[in-house]
């Protein structure tokens, strides 16, 4: 009895074990609760959890530390070698594209501002000519929820500037963006669930799109 009693014990331990290793510690995404759904605040958090482990390791720094060395070397164009090949990153880009979460927030800049499509010409490939697509960047929807719930949320006013410039629905490089926080967040503003949310979103996985894109792009 005391056998079966202790094998059970332990088969509860591993239970718990495992579901508290499988939750996201950087739960940033909670402070969108009751404005996003459930499914979606647990992507948010899974998501930023794993771009801060990432990023912790990255620079071996405490948490706050990461996310300033993040943003001053995503402004310099200096971000370490490899920085998008760690073992989860093909993965949580797949888990990112493929979520409805992603389906309703990014989309193509076109929908919004015609003028803002580029048509790119042809090129001669081995004698062939190929005609390039346009370039009609994919950029978080100006006037969606997760903006909407990030704009009623947020108090620090540099977030409060840079919504300003996702709001426009203005297509700017990420580093500009970038310099601009690295020189205005203070540590307190660091330390705050929503900064760190929208860097992890809104810069590293928005990027990651842009990179996905671009090899499939070349592959075809």
């Amino acid at each position: 009895m005391k056998s079966t009693m202790r094998i059970l014990y332990i088969i509860i331990l591993l239970v718990t074990i495992s579901s508290c290793q499988s939750q996201p510690t950087a739960k940033y995404a909670n402070k969108l609760d009751g404005c996003l759904n459930l499914n979606d605040i647990e992507l948010l958090n899974s998501l930023a959890d794993k771009f801060e482990s990432h990023i912790k390791e990255t620079y071996e720094l405490s948490s706050t530390e990461s996310y300033k060395r993040y943003l001053k070397d995503l402004s310099t164009g200096d971000l370490p070698k490899n920085f998008f090949r760690y073992p989860a990153f093909k993965q949580d880009m797949n888990r990112f594209r493929n979520s409805e979460f992603y389906k309703r927030t990014w989309v193509k800049t076109s929908n919004f501002d015609e003028e803002s499509i580029i048509e790119v010409p042809p090129t001669v490939v081995n004698g062939k000519v190929r005609q390039q697509e346009a370039y009609d960047p994919i950029v978080i929807d100006p006037a969606g929820k997760y903006v909407n719930c990030l704009s009623k949320s947020i108090e620090s006013k540099a977030m409060n500037d840079y919504m300003d410039v996702v709001k426009a629905g203005i297509d700017i490089s990420p580093g500009l963006v970038a310099q601009a926080l690295y020189e205005n967040l203070s540590e307190e503003e660091l330390d705050n669930s929503l900064t760190r949310l929208i860097i992890a979103i809104n810069f590293h996985y928005q990027i990651g799109l842009m990179i996905t894109y671009e090899n499939k792009r070349i592959i075809k």
